[in-house]
């Protein structure tokens, strides 16, 4: 054997082996590009996979196939619509957005309803033998180019097949929707461009009532669409986006009959009659509210003569015998009607009243509400009568009091007052707040402001050591018996409201005796009182009336001055001997 037949043999079992892998690597690619064609739409319609459908979802699918009336399919990317045997009682099949190429395994689904099947990829229609009650069929977005199988759809009524490619054949593609009872047609956007198809099938489709065929060529190649489509279609009650009314039908009818002369004729014989039909109603109307009138006139005029009222009356009126009627299914239904809640809430609440004597408790949050049935009120109006007097809470007396409010942190010093405190300070005491009906010249308001000015600098210079120190200080000095301040609200027994500061006789003699206590104190201790009136403060409108109520800001401008002049004399002290800073001085005003 030369080294070329060695070369050979041994190139053949090389190209032998390497056919082998090749053939290997094939079918993996192969099983690689299904598992990918897989991956992206699809699996198949399998039993397993209607099976996965039906656990996903357990309130709305039963697990027993024959029980299901719906199916959600849609968005599953199937190929084909198959795998149904066991759905035998399916009513309505939702399968759109899929790659269905036909319409199959529908031979046992014999009580389907509905059927959507748009957008997927359907050239034909088929496989609608076996579904005889078949009611709606949508087929929008395929690739239908001719209307047919639908023969044995004895009751479909509404057929949606717009966004396909009908009507390439002329009248042919539509010619089988004569002998079917659709009564929706949905057709647009179709290729139907011959415009005989309106008398050769829409006109002779008997059942026809809503039609869509914009979209289509024909639709311009028919002269007056609109008009003339619902002049030939005697029936027809929707076209296009708009429906069809009575007056539209007569106004087509008359176009075709004359044109646009006979139209307008027609339209204005349409407004009379509606005018006159408008006239009649409200003639009408006035007619009954008339006889109305004058029925109940001759009532009233029979009733002043009759011996009966309309109490004793016997002949009963309408409302009379339904007012009966309900009081008597009231009566017979009064078992169903209690409310048991509320009679134990009224029993709760009756036992506490007579625990606590006739009162509830304050701090329950119960609360009595009326009886809303008949028997509820019987019963509550029987449990008043039985209740004892002495369980009635006493009425009390009308309280004719008025509230009187008098803002005393509002009150504007006196202008050119003198100091209440007897010191070298020149601050002036505020005057006592003016009434709301006096007037004050613009002289008395300029000195007023200035004093005002003088005394809020006053206030501000006015400090406290810490938060509460000098609110003490002024405690400790106003409870003192030598140094008492008046309270305009105060009397002799103890502090009263503000009603009862006004201007009666009673309150004037309470406010004067408690002036002349405190003089009196004040006398007694060595100092006296004066307290500004307010007919001096008042001016001159005021200057005869009697001094009834001294100002509260009067007294306690002077406390304040003294606590000032304590204050600066014992920091003058300390400034003087600052070894000796625990004086009698600091240590008093502590």
């Amino acid at each position: 054997m030369t080294t070329s037949d060695l070369d050979r043999r041994l190139h053949a079992s090389v190209m032998k082996r390497e056919a082998v892998k090749e053939e290997e690597y094939r079918r993996k690619r192969e099983a690689e590009d299904e598992k990918v064609h897989l991956g992206f739409g699809a699996t198949e319609m399998s039993p397993q996979e209607l099976r996965k459908i039906v656990d996903s979802d357990r309130r709305m699918y039963y697990r027993t196939e024959e029980l299901n009336d719906k199916l959600y399919i849609h968005y599953k990317g199937w190929k084909e619509l198959a795998n149904l045997e066991g759905w035998t009682g399916l009513r309505a099949i939702y399968a759109e957005c899929n790659a269905f190429s036909s319409i199959s395994g529908l031979s046992t689904c014999t009580q389907l309803r509905s059927l959507f099947l748009q957008e997927n990829c359907i050239r034909r229609i088929s496989g609608l033998e076996n579904c005889p009650h078949l009611w709606s069929l949508n087929l929008n977005s395929n690739y239908i180019e001719r209307i047919e199988g639908l023969s044995q759809c004895r009751t479909l009524n509404t057929l949606t097949i717009a966004k396909n490619k009908i009507g390439f054949q002329g009248v042919d593609d539509l010619i089988h929707l004569v002998d079917t009872t659709i009564g929706t047609l949905d057709i647009q956007d179709n290729r139907i461009s011959d415009p005989d198809v309106v008398p050769e099938v829409f006109m002779r489709m008997t059942d026809l009532r809503v039609l869509y065929l914009k979209g289509n060529p024909c639709s311009k190649k028919i002269p007056n669409y609109r008009k003339g489509m619902t002049a030939l279609c005697k029936d027809l009650k929707y076209l296009d986006d708009r429906p069809v009314f009575p007056e539209d039908r007569r106004a087509a009818e008359a176009f075709n009959r004359g044109g646009l002369e006979e139209e307008r004729v027609e339209r204005r014989l349409i407004r009379e009659e509606n005018n006159d039909k408008h006239n009649n109603n409200m003639r009408a109307f006035q007619d009954m509210i008339d006889n109305a009138r004058k029925e109940k006139r001759e009532r009233e005029a029979m009733r002043k003569e009759d011996k009966f009222t309309n109490e004793t009356d016997p002949v009963e009126s309408n409302e009379d015998r339904m007012r009966k009627q309900v009081d008597k299914w009231h009566k017979d239904n009064a078992e169903d009607l209690r409310d048991t809640d509320k009679e134990r809430a009224v029993r709760m609440l009756k036992a506490e009243r007579e625990r606590n004597g006739g009162k509830l408790d304050p701090d329950s949050s119960m609360e009595a509400s009326p009886p809303t049935d008949d028997n509820s009120k019987e019963e509550a109006a029987k449990e008043a009568a039985k209740e004892p007097a002495k369980n009635e809470p006493p009425e009390r007396p009308e309280d004719n009091r008025k509230l009187v409010y008098e803002d005393i942190w509002d009150d504007v010093p006196m202008a050119g007052g003198k100091s209440t405190s007897g010191g070298s300070s020149g601050t002036t005491a505020p005057p006592p707040r003016q009434p709301a009906d006096k007037a004050q010249s613009s002289a008395s308001r300029e000195a007023d402001f200035e004093a005002a000015s003088q005394f809020q600098g006053a206030r501000r210079g006015f400090a406290f050591r810490t938060g509460d120190q000098g609110l003490g200080y002024y405690r400790d000095v106003v409870s003192g018996a030598s140094a008492e301040v008046f309270l305009p609200w105060a009397n002799g027994e103890g502090a009263i409201g503000l009603d009862s500061v006004g201007q009666s006789a009673s309150t004037e003699s309470a406010v004067e005796r408690r002036v002349r206590e405190m003089q009196a104190k004040l006398a007694a201790g060595g100092k006296a009182f004066d307290p500004p009136s307010r007919a001096a403060a008042a001016g001159s409108e005021s200057a005869g009336a009697e001094d009834s109520k001294p100002s509260w800001h009067a007294k306690y401008l002077e406390k304040t001055l003294e606590f000032q002049e304590a204050t600066a004399a014992a920091i003058e002290a300390a400034a003087r001997s600052p070894a000796d800073r625990g004086g009698p001085e600091l240590g008093e005003m502590d």
